[in-house]
């Protein structure tokens, strides 16, 4: 007697409004609360007072019952069974997307640090572009001095042929001369 009414005590403290079921699954949850409620109703003084057939028909309606709640138990384990996967396939995902964020976690951070890296050798290369171009303009500086030179090497060294010329008209001219003033000076003594 204590047993069944801590077995009614039970039944009548579970929450028949706790059932949350998605509305796509076989279980019809209005009809399980229904038959929880039928089961939670009986009195186990009231089938032992029950005649033969009575008690008959009431045990195989509880057998029925059982049988419902069984085949609805079935379907919530298959359903619990479907969500536990999901929920480890979801599970697997996350850890996969949380090592992917890590790991770019890591890419960003490194790429950080390569940016005082990388904005320090663009300094140097526009430093090293800007001593190209002063070398550049140095060479064509150079390069115009030395056509320059070359120029006026080649113009002296056309006066030096003026001047070699000049100078050995002169030679001819004072040998000419000395010819004359010695051939002159002969004739006069």
């Amino acid at each position: 007697m204590r047993d069944s009414d801590a077995i009614q005590r039970q039944a009548h403290s579970i929450e028949f409004g706790d059932f949350v079921v998605e509305g796509t699954s076989r279980i019809e949850v209005p009809r399980i609360i229904e038959q929880l409620k039928k089961i939670s109703e009986l009195k186990l003084d009231n089938i032992t007072q029950l005649t033969g057939a009575k008690f008959e028909s009431t045990v195989k309606e509880m057998f029925s019952i059982i049988k419902e709640l069984e085949g609805h138990l079935r379907d919530v384990l298959a359903l619990n069974a479907a969500l536990r996967s999901e929920v480890q396939v979801s599970r697997r995902e996350k850890e996969g997307l949380q090592s992917e964020k890590e790991m770019l976690e890591r890419k960003v951070a490194s790429l950080e640090c390569d940016i005082p890296r990388i904005s320090d050798l663009e300094k140097r290369m526009d430093i090293a572009l800007e001593e190209i171009e002063k070398f550049r303009k140095l060479y064509k500086l150079a390069k115009e001095k030395a056509e320059t030179y070359e120029a006026n090497e080649l113009m002296l060294a056309a006066k030096l042929d003026k001047v070699k010329e000049e100078r050995d008209d002169a030679y001819r001219e004072i040998v000419v001369l000395e010819d004359k003033i010695k051939s002159m000076t002969r004739s006069k003594e």
